[in-house]
């Protein structure tokens, strides 16, 4: 196990420079000068000088080549140290660990109305193959992964908020604050896992030992949890990992919608006032993340399933 997770952070590293590279050069691309606008902003109804300009890059440090920038920013990096944003003067690292800490709340909550209810749908769907709940099942979960996320966070707003006033609007607050974004948030990720669990459960279920099982005159419940469920559940996993991934760095719309101050909504304020060095560090977090959450769901496998073999270990 050890050389497996040695080797997968070896290959990691490589894909984490390249990630910095492509940060740098996309953002070194964009147009218009942060020194300038940084300027202008200090002034405010005063119009700066080519000097106060120029003093404000030379500040920055992007007098500097390219090259030079890019190194610097990089080996303050690997220390994390990500640099100072050019729009609040805070330490980037601080301004993603504060909405991090928000996003993550937002996430989890996500992760749990997924798992509390497509799970127990899944499993009915299986169960009941074929017949009239299953149809049913299967409408609702195809309807509920087709709608947009945006769609939906304003159709709760306005049947929850606006028409029965029943919770807040938008911001963070209370446990009510927290209901309609991560409704929002679940609701396609809970139809997906719960045709997921289906399909993967009736695979299962014509398995050899899930027969065996059957044969000896188990509850069809006790097959479920105790032989089907658990092997059923590795490509639900793998999607969990990744879901959890992309909610925890692609809530941008739903923390827009219902402002929600986490890190959606700094990447947004962030690419509002070009704070480069903050944008940086917010999509280099997310590659971080995500790279970190597959080696975590990849480890997962050998506790749902013994028999899986990682590849470099040698272990059986």
């Amino acid at each position: 196990m050890g050389r497996y997770v040695a080797r997968r952070v070896l290959v990691a590293v490589p894909t984490l420079a390249g990630l910095s590279v492509l940060i740098f050069v996309l953002v070194s691309l964009a147009p218009g000068d942060p020194a300038e606008e940084l300027t202008r902003k200090r002034f405010g109804d005063t119009e700066p000088t080519a000097a106060d300009i120029a003093r404000t890059r030379a500040m920055l440090g992007l007098d500097e080549p390219a090259v030079t920038q890019y190194l610097s920013w990089l080996g303050n990096a690997l220390t994390g140290d990500l640099g100072t944003g050019f729009s609040r003067g805070r330490p980037v690292s601080t301004e993603i660990a504060d909405a991090f800490g928000v996003t993550l709340v937002l996430a989890a909550a996500a992760v749990l109305v997924v798992v509390v209810v497509a799970f127990p749908l899944g499993v009915a769907a299986a169960m009941l193959h074929n017949r009239w709940p299953d149809h049913l099942l299967r409408l609702l979960t195809l309807v509920g992964a087709s709608v947009p996320g945006f769609f939906l966070a304003y159709v709760l707003i306005y049947l929850f908020a606006v028409e029965l006033g029943w919770l807040p609007v938008a911001g963070r607050g209370g446990l009510d604050h927290l209901v309609l974004p991560a409704l929002t948030l679940a609701v396609v990720p809970t139809a997906i896992v719960s045709r997921l669990l289906r399909s993967s459960l009736l695979e299962t279920f014509g398995e050899s030992y899930v027969r065996a099982a059957r044969a000896k005159g188990l509850a069809a419940t006790a097959v479920v949890v105790r032989h089907g469920l658990r092997n059923a559940t590795i490509p639900v996993v793998t999607y969990l990992g990744t879901l959890l991934a992309g909610l925890l760095d692609g809530v941008l719309i739903v923390e827009v919608i219902f402002a929600w101050p986490g890190l959606g909504q700094l990447t947004v304020q962030a690419i509002g006032a070009r704070d480069y060095p903050l944008i940086q560090g917010i999509v280099l977090f997310a590659g971080a993340l995500y790279v970190g959450l597959n080696l975590l769901v990849d480890l997962s496998y050998r506790l749902l399933d013994p028999r899986i073999r990682l590849a470099g270990t040698g272990e059986r």
